[in-house]
């Protein structure tokens, strides 16, 4: 293997620190996730609380969500090259899609396990003991605490990380965070279901229904702004509007013919039609030009290029179709 040299990945300069944070709390992440989850299942195993068993499957399948986030902000900061002129942007939308598909599949896992849970509580063939403040309760207990801390100081973190590397990904991973930090709260209450319902605590199936239900949220979000990302769509209006201003502190309004734009990813593009004077040299035509990428890319962080073509003010032009609009 003698040319794999190639396939390095270079990151733009100005990446390289946000994709530095990102990883580290990535790795932060994972760590706790996979310790708090899998001491969850063992426990809610032990003391067969289908509740603490679902938040902890819950819990470590999110490693995975982290690890496609972190991923992603990877592949999104990936210098261009010649096979992709426009950079890596778009793997980081199609993270979000798979990230998404994750959520759903999640969600309906514990939606199956507590209804099967639930059915057996109603018709009473619960096989579950878990005696109130028995050492097993109050291990279950403080697990669910500590997990509720945890993630609530993750969310923060992660949603750092997320401004940081303008992230996406992230920031659904970070909203994950606090569905998880509200999947322990439903254990939690669950578990003093037991003090309530001694014989048949059919409160730990019942609590894990909203878990489900902010998990197919979270999901629902992440997949309608990835395909959004995905099928060029147009910036909003407001944005659009930010633009205009920018470009009108460098030429009159009736001088701008036309603007097209185009989300892609986290970042934007801009292609924008100017009729200016014949007489104009190209020299000052280019230097308008400049002027225009300038102030764009001086007010916009999350712009990731802006087109200027200049066309001659004249009849022809004014009324010629500029990409088929």
């Amino acid at each position: 293997m003698g040319h794999h040299h190639h396939h390095h990945i270079v990151l733009e300069d100005h990446e390289k620190e946000p994709v530095k944070i990102a990883t580290i709390i990535g790795i932060i992440s994972v760590i706790l996730n996979l310790l708090l989850g899998i001491t969850k299942i063992v426990i809610g195993r032990i003391a067969s609380s289908s509740a603490v068993f679902s938040d902890g499957v819950h819990g470590t399948g999110d490693v995975l969500t982290t690890v496609i986030a972190v991923i992603s902000v990877w592949i999104a900061a990936k210098k261009k090259n010649k096979k992709y002129n426009y950079g890596y942007e778009r793997y980081a939308s199609i993270a979000c899609l798979v990230l998404a598909v994750i959520l759903f599949l999640t969600a309906g896992e514990i939606i199956v396990e507590s209804t099967e849970s639930l059915i057996a509580g109603i018709s009473g063939e619960q096989e579950e003991t878990l005696i109130v403040f028995s050492e097993l309760w109050w291990v279950s207990f403080s697990v669910a605490s500590l997990s509720i801390l945890v993630k609530a100081v993750m969310f923060f973190i992660t949603m750092y990380g997320a401004k940081k590397a303008g992230s996406n990904a992230m920031k659904a991973d970070a909203w994950h965070q606090v569905i998880d930090a509200l999947s322990s709260v439903a254990a939690l209450i669950a578990l003093f279901g037991y003090l309530w319902l001694p014989d048949n605590n059919i409160l730990d199936p019942i609590f894990t229904y909203p878990i489900a239900f902010m998990v197919i949220y979270v999901g629902y979000e992440t997949f309608v702004t990835a395909v959004r990302e995905l099928s060029d769509h147009a910036i909003d209006e407001e944005l659009m509007n930010e633009v205009k201003k920018v470009i009108y502190t460098v030429v009159k309004p009736e001088e701008v013919k036309l603007i097209h734009s185009r989300i892609f990813s986290e970042k934007f593009y801009l292609d924008i039609y100017l009729l200016l004077d014949s007489s104009l040299s190209l020299a000052a035509s280019d230097e308008i030009a400049d002027q225009i990428k300038a102030a764009l890319f001086d007010k916009f962080d999350n712009m990731k290029n802006a087109y200027v073509i200049i066309e001659p003010d004249d009849e022809k032009h004014r009324h010629q179709i500029e990409g088929g609009f």
